[in-house]
């Protein structure tokens, strides 16, 4: 169905969240899955390839020695303790590593959103097609609420302030419980509903992002690159293509250390792209692979052909070029 201009098709679709941004629309963007299905799978393929899984440890500082990041030191319930690498990989999505260590970024301010799950809804199909803002999900009588926190909370917080994310969980579950009781109360079919799941996390778009070796900028939009690492769209935005660079996933002042995901060098507005979930996977499979490579060859990540990192990508089934 992808690409369709059926109206049908594109109705249907809008009902799961998979249509967005001005029309005319397609449809284009798939986004429903089992959440619990997806981390289990995760989990899985992780210990397949053999990765060391450390849960419950919290990133505290880099090690720094001169242009190189040796290590990083963690917080856990048993005590602080160090893991030493020859590359690093900051995948934190705030840039938890590359901050401490020292590196540049830019910082947003943004509105919190909250999504949360119900269930027992009677006929959702009918209730989403009078127009409320939730959509159909997984499981019979279930619905998704997006719910946001434009217009309705206060101001925006720095993510990266604990102060501010306390202010805003607090007051996001206070909007969430509204919300339900106001959708009892108020939307045929959800009086007996309840709640399902409330995210386990703030809903946070943007935070830190690295000024790195290259800050792909909107004015690249449909502009290849000799040293592409991945291709994203752009999911408000028919037609827009990125080219993500192996340079944005680099810092200037670092040779061993890679970033991935969220917080890759890029400005404000290419990153309302590069932030969604298909993209930041891209990155960091682009960043493992990078990694793995550089340490094989006994060189520094920033010293690797990009040619090698191209290959075993396209090897592995990324798309980085438009036949």
């Amino acid at each position: 169905e992808w690409g369709s201009t059926d109206e049908k098709l594109i109705a249907h679709n809008q009902q799961w969240g998979l249509v967005w941004g001005h029309g005319p629309h397609r449809v284009r963007y798939s986004v429903a899955f089992d959440a619990e299905e997806f981390k289990f799978a995760l989990n899985t393929m992780a210990e397949e390839a053999k990765a060391r899984l450390l849960f419950h440890c919290y990133a505290c500082d880099a090690i720094v020695d001169g242009d190189r990041i040796t290590g990083v030191t963690f917080q856990s319930k048993s005590g602080r303790f160090a893991i030493l690498a020859r590359t690093v990989i900051d995948a934190s999505g705030d840039g938890d590593i590359f901050t401490s260590a020292g590196a540049p970024y830019e910082k947003e301010a943004v509105l919190p959103w909250l999504w949360f799950t119900m269930g027992g809804v009677e006929n959702a199909d009918a209730a989403i097609e009078q127009g409320g803002w939730f959509f159909r999900t997984l499981g019979d009588g279930r619905v998704l609420l997006p719910w946001g926190a434009t217009e309705r909370v206060a101001r925006k917080i720095d993510a990266t302030d604990p102060d501010d994310l306390s202010y805003a969980e607090l007051a996001c579950r206070r909007r969430v419980m509204e919300q339900v009781d106001s959708m009892r109360a108020e939307i045929p079919g959800f009086a007996r509903a309840h709640i399902c799941h409330i995210a386990d996390q703030l809903g946070v778009t943007e935070s830190r992002r690295l000024v790195g070796r290259h800050v792909l900028g909107r004015d690249e939009v449909d502009h290849p690159c000799d040293d592409v690492i991945a291709i994203t769209g752009n999911w408000t935005k028919y037609e827009s293509l990125y080219y993500i660079p192996y340079r944005s996933l680099l810092a200037t002042e670092f040779v061993n250390l890679i970033v991935a995901g969220r917080c890759i060098s890029v400005d404000h507005r290419v990153h309302h792209a590069t932030k969604e979930i298909p993209p930041c996977m891209a990155t960091g499979e682009a960043a493992g692979v990078a990694a793995a490579l550089s340490v094989r060859a006994g060189i520094e990540p920033a010293a690797l052909d990009v040619k090698l990192i191209q290959n075993r990508l396209e090897g592995q089934g990324a798309i980085l070029r438009l036949r």
